[in-house]
């Protein structure tokens, strides 16, 4: 018996899962196809269709699955645990992961692009997610702001999704321009919410 640890390799349809989110993110949904998909992982595209029969199956599922991490991510006892102003800081390390990841974008800023020509029931599932993790920023900005360790003004909803698009924007002009820019921007986002 080997000491070596054994290492999961992921199903067909966890690989196309994966493969179809860093295509959208790097590319947009709409510039690429199952062929691209099937070249990439050597597989025939009957197979893809046998896992997502339409490409629209494809984009709902990447969603849903990024709402499902969201889900799980808030109920982390090292993100609950946290005080106001660390669970804004863990946020934005999300942001910062993607910076970090080539630079891509989040993927509602991916898909709020393309969003008029997304199918239906992609729409209705980023509209969701976004409403979700908006929900999730209120939450933290209101206990922040009523514990003294945020600071903003006006409706915690509305400062949430102020703060959640300039951190897509943010990762979009980093994209044109280089990482400065995003640094710019979330540090001053940082001097605006966080007081010393």
């Amino acid at each position: 018996m080997s000491n070596q640890p054994q290492v999961l390799v992921p199903d067909t349809r966890t690989r196309i899962l994966d493969l179809a989110q860093q295509l959208l993110l790097s590319r947009g949904f709409n510039a690429f196809s199952y062929q691209h998909i099937a070249k990439e992982l050597a597989v025939k595209p009957a197979a893809i269709h046998y896992h997502y029969p339409t490409k629209e199956d494809l984009g709902v599922a990447i969603i849903q699955r990024q709402r499902r991490r969201l889900h799980k991510w808030r109920g982390l006892p090292r993100l609950t645990d946290l005080l106001p102003q660390q669970q804004l800081e863990a946020l934005f390390e999300v942001y910062l992961g993607h910076l970090q990841n080539e630079q891509r974008v989040c993927l509602f800023g991916s898909l709020a692009a393309e969003f008029r020509t997304l199918p239906e029931a992609m729409q209705q599932e980023l509209r969701l997610l976004t409403l979700e993790l908006t929900d999730f920023l209120a939450g933290v900005l209101e206990a922040g702001r009523a514990a003294g360790t945020i600071a903003f003004k006006g409706q915690p909803t509305a400062k949430a999704a102020q703060v959640l698009t300039t951190l897509a924007g943010a990762l979009q002009m980093a994209r044109v321009h280089d990482e400065r820019q995003f640094h710019m921007i979330f540090e001053q986002l940082r001097l605006e919410l966080l007081p010393e």
